[in-house]
């Protein structure tokens, strides 16, 4: 006997749908759901940000798929209906379909949403909170609807903002194509880094074009936003570069930005726009880092309608709040931390350097470092006079070593940036930069630097920094040999160079023996 009509709701909500990475032909695809009385079959969405390839121009493709692997007969049969759900909870582009699937297969609508309506047009009412919420109904047999079954999935697009500082000394010699980079680390899950780089090239105008160039060194985190701006003084900031592809129906590759700014410009601006003949832009980078967060979240069974249908309204009004997006736009504790620092708020102790004082916050001092604890806690001339002279870092590696103490964080690092921080993490016991330090030139290690390292490794005791340096050495010894670095650690640190000697010689007579025994064993 007929038990009345069913029906299955599988809402699923994309947050974060404008930084969606997908270029024609690529998917994004729901956690799979089993929903009960479909004999075992199981099933999921699959959708084309940018269509797929059988699809118009400028169309999103939406797709009710069977999974690959479930217990369900090889042919099953379903009604369904696809349709998104809009910000006051209405049905948006409905489409009634009917099909046979065989496991794996979908079916569905190639133009199923028009891209400049749900990006540009009408983005507010298909992306309330950037989240863009599809439903699947699937009925199942005949007559009036009797239960209903629902499923909640939630897939989230991961971003990451970055901001970092480019800076151009002696400016007014730039040449022409002569390119200032810096390389940045990213701090997330995957881990990667990128390069930002400088220039100008002369065009018809005369004036210099400036242009900044942004490079991941992992190809599928590309920028979605970048914004250029250039630092006036210490406080006044003027944009001068901004792109956004989110919204470009052809995602357009954003690395290199043109600035409004020209060099000539700038030159004879030179007393607002130049300190010390110093250029000083910040540079805001934000990127994809793809599906950070996918959850079949929530699922009932054989309810009512009407309570259903009531449930569904109250779901919808909570996913429009996206408690995701609005914990992107909240600063971090190290942002704010960051922030008393740079406004020199309550300050309780100065840093001094030969040339200039730097205001800081002793608890975080102490928090931090055990160096700076034992200085304004002990009976140390430092606890009674609230200031600690640090006469043998410069201005900008104390500067760079607070702002790692405020935020756990440096904004740009370079081989020189980074040799003398690893000095200040060592000299106050601040193991985290040490250690990020030491990790930055050891990957970042050349034939000219080798030498460098190793005098650094050995000063400070660091083994593993020094067999990283050994290693390398080893590894280009023909090269480093003969370069006048080696010859000034010769006279230098002698001893030191005839140690490393003496492990070559080792390793070398190592190697040999390996040789020979293999020969002997060969035979």
């Amino acid at each position: 006997m007929n038990s009345g009509r069913k029906e299955y709701t599988f809402l699923w909500h994309v947050e974060n749908y404008s930084y969606c990475w997908h270029d024609k032909g690529d998917k994004l695809v729901s956690p799979d759901f089993t929903p009960d009385g479909l004999e075992g079959t199981s099933w999921n969405l699959r959708l084309y940000p940018r269509g797929n390839f059988v699809t118009k121009n400028s169309k999103i493709s939406l797709f009710f798929a069977r999974s690959e692997h479930d217990d369900g007969p090889n042919i099953f049969p379903l009604k369904f209906e696809l349709s998104v759900i809009a910000a006051n909870g209405s049905p948006l582009n409905l489409n009634e379909l009917e099909n046979e699937f065989t496991k794996g297969f979908g079916f569905g609508n190639p133009d199923f949403l028009d891209m400049e309506a749900v990006l540009l047009q009408r983005k507010n009412e298909y992306l309330p909170q950037d989240t863009l919420s599809i439903r699947c109904k699937i009925l199942r047999n005949e007559g009036n609807i009797q239960k209903v079954e629902q499923f909640s999935a939630r897939t989230r697009i991961g971003i990451q903002k970055i901001l970092f500082p480019l800076k151009v000394e002696n400016f007014s010699a730039l040449q022409s194509n002569e390119k200032k980079t810096v390389q940045i680390r990213s701090h997330s899950k995957i881990g990667s880094f990128f390069s930002s780089s400088l220039y100008f090239i002369n065009d018809s105008s005369g004036e210099g074009k400036f242009i900044v160039e942004i490079h991941p060194s992992d190809g599928r985190h590309l920028p979605c936003k970048l914004k250029i701006s250039l630092l006036k003084g210490t406080e006044n900031i003027m944009e001068c570069g901004e792109v956004d592809n989110r919204f470009e129906v052809a995602r357009k590759d954003i690395c290199n930005v043109t600035l409004s700014l020209t060099r000539q410009t700038i030159l004879n601006k030179g007393k607002i726009y130049l300190t010390n003949d110093e250029l000083s832009l910040i540079c805001e980078c934000t990127f994809t880092t793809g599906v950070e967060f996918e959850k079949l979240e929530e699922i009932q069974y054989e309810l009512p309608l009407a309570a259903s249908n009531r449930i569904c309204r109250n779901t919808i009004n909570v996913n429009n709040y996206n408690a995701a997006a609005k914990l992107f736009a909240c600063t971090s504790a190290s942002e704010d931390m960051k922030s008393m620092y740079v406004n020199k708020f309550l300050t309780d102790v100065e840093l001094r350097t030969k040339t200039k004082t730097f205001p800081a916050h002793k608890l975080v001092l102490c928090a931090r470092s055990s160096v700076f604890k034992a200085m304004l806690t002990n009976d140390m001339k430092e606890k009674n006079t609230d200031c600690i002279q640090v006469d043998d870092l410069e201005d900008d590696t104390l500067q760079r070593l607070l702002l790692f103490l405020y935020s756990d964080n440096f904004e740009t690092l370079q081989w020189d940036s980074a040799f003398k921080l690893y000095y200040a993490g060592d000299k106050y016991a601040v193991e985290k930069l040490k250690v990020l330090c030491s990790s930055f030139l050891v990957g970042n290690v050349t034939t000219s630097t080798a030498s460098e390292l190793l005098l650094l490794a050995d000063k400070h005791n660091d083994s593993d920094l020094k067999n990283a340096a050994e290693d390398f050495i080893l590894t280009h010894d023909e090269q480093i040999f003969d370069a006048d670095d080696w010859k000034n650690l010769m006279k230098a640190n002698p001893q030191l160079v005839i140690k490393t000697m003496q492990l070559m010689l080792k390793s070398r007579k190592k190697s040999l023996e390996s040789c020979l025994m293999l020969k002997r064993m060969a035979v």
